[in-house]
């Protein structure tokens, strides 16, 4: 067994695994399949996890800083003016785009799509993404999209430099053809996958993508906050109106720790950029939520940064770019410190099998057997 990683250039990177887990010759499909546990070094370090995270002592600064709210609060809106200006730069209309929405029936679109049982944990009612509600704020949402393209318009550039509008579409059909080739080799017929699940689906953009994935799939996109889900109800009825098509997806206000789903009846659980979102109690309480909701042969997919590439390590060992990160994402330092694959494999699944689809992104399959 072995550790694959692709690169950009669609070569490949294999190191040698030891020590698998949950993993018998017997149980092992037709093709072959990618552990993804390696010892790296004496103390096996996972794949796709910091063994000394970022720089200590600029970690320890930040932290410090962030405690005193107006440095907080100064970085968070410096953060989010960079977000802006960089999407005018590319010819967003930011201030136009956002006329438009203003301008709807938001109460009522809310009211809509609250569940009111919803409860919300702790986690989620953070200041972060540059609002003090976090997601839970109409303005997050409206923005949600414009920030997406603004900040992932240099991800496809290794060094970081390159502005390209179309940054976050190639992102995010990168991630469906990732899951394409991981699938085939944990010995998956995507042919047959009819039931997919969204968790953190946000305004539905990850949703899209997912629809491009698996075309005549049935997707349910699951988000605790009602603002971006009134906002992605908004998006797809105008989509609707344009096509003539109705969409083969539904929204629904709950949590992915809990998604009220029949046991057994989801071929596929994506979480799309959203476990650095949460602490690693989170993730994994959705990890074993998705080995209940998900047929035997089913997947766990995720994409999410890559603590362990270069283009994120550039961050993390920069002053000025780390703290406008740290602004944004307070559960940062859990997130990179999290054995994600262990923590899957742990629950029973199988695998995982995980390749990059950007310089800084990984996209992760497990498969419940």
């Amino acid at each position: 067994a072995y550790v694959h990683t692709d690169t950009m250039q669609g070569t490949m990177q294999v190191q040698r695994c030891s020590q698998l887990q949950g993993w018998s010759p017997s149980a092992r499909p037709s093709r072959r399949v990618m552990c993804t546990r390696a010892q790296a070094t004496s103390s096996q370090t996972a794949l796709g996890v910091l063994p000394n995270p970022g720089n200590p002592v600029l970690m320890s600064v930040v932290q410090a800083l962030f405690s005193f709210p107006p440095l907080f609060n100064m970085a968070r809106k410096n953060a989010r003016n960079m977000i802006v200006k960089r999407a005018e730069s590319m010819g967003l209309d930011w201030n136009g785009a956002m006329k438009e929405m203003q301008a709807q029936d938001w109460p009522a679109l809310l009211k809509a799509v609250t569940n009111p049982a919803v409860q919300y944990p702790s986690y989620y009612t953070k200041s972060f993404h540059a609002y003090t509600e976090g997601n839970l704020c109409l303005e997050a949402a409206l923005e949600v999209t414009m920030a997406a393209k603004s900040v992932h318009a240099m991800v496809m550039d290794p060094e970081s430099k390159k502005v390209d509008p179309e940054g976050d579409a190639q992102l995010r059909a990168a991630y469906g053809k990732r899951l394409h080739e991981n699938m085939a080799d944990l010995g998956v017929d995507r042919s047959k996958i009819k039931d997919v699940v969204d968790i953190g689906c946000a305004t539905g953009l990850s949703s899209l993508a997912l629809m491009d994935a698996f075309p005549g799939a049935r997707v349910t996109g699951i988000d605790l906050s009602p603002h971006f889900l009134a906002v992605g109800q908004w998006e797809q009825r105008k989509r609707e109106a344009a096509t003539g098509k109705k969409e083969a997806l539904t929204f629904v206000h709950g949590a992915g720790e809990a998604t009220g789903l029949p046991d057994a009846s989801q071929d596929v659980v994506s979480m799309c950029l959203v476990c650095h979102e949460l602490p690693q109690s989170a993730s994994r309480a959705i990890f074993r939520e998705a080995w209940r909701i998900l047929r035997p042969g089913g997947c766990l997919c995720i994409m999410e940064m890559n603590p362990t590439t270069p283009a994120f390590l550039r961050i993390m060992n920069n002053p000025f770019a780390y703290t406008a990160f740290k602004s944004t994402e307070p559960w940062l330092e859990e997130y990179i410190t999290f054995d994600m694959h262990g923590a899957m494999q742990e629950i029973g699944f199988r695998g995982p099998v995980q390749r990059n689809n950007t310089p800084r992104h990984r996209s992760v399959v497990a498969l419940k057997p």
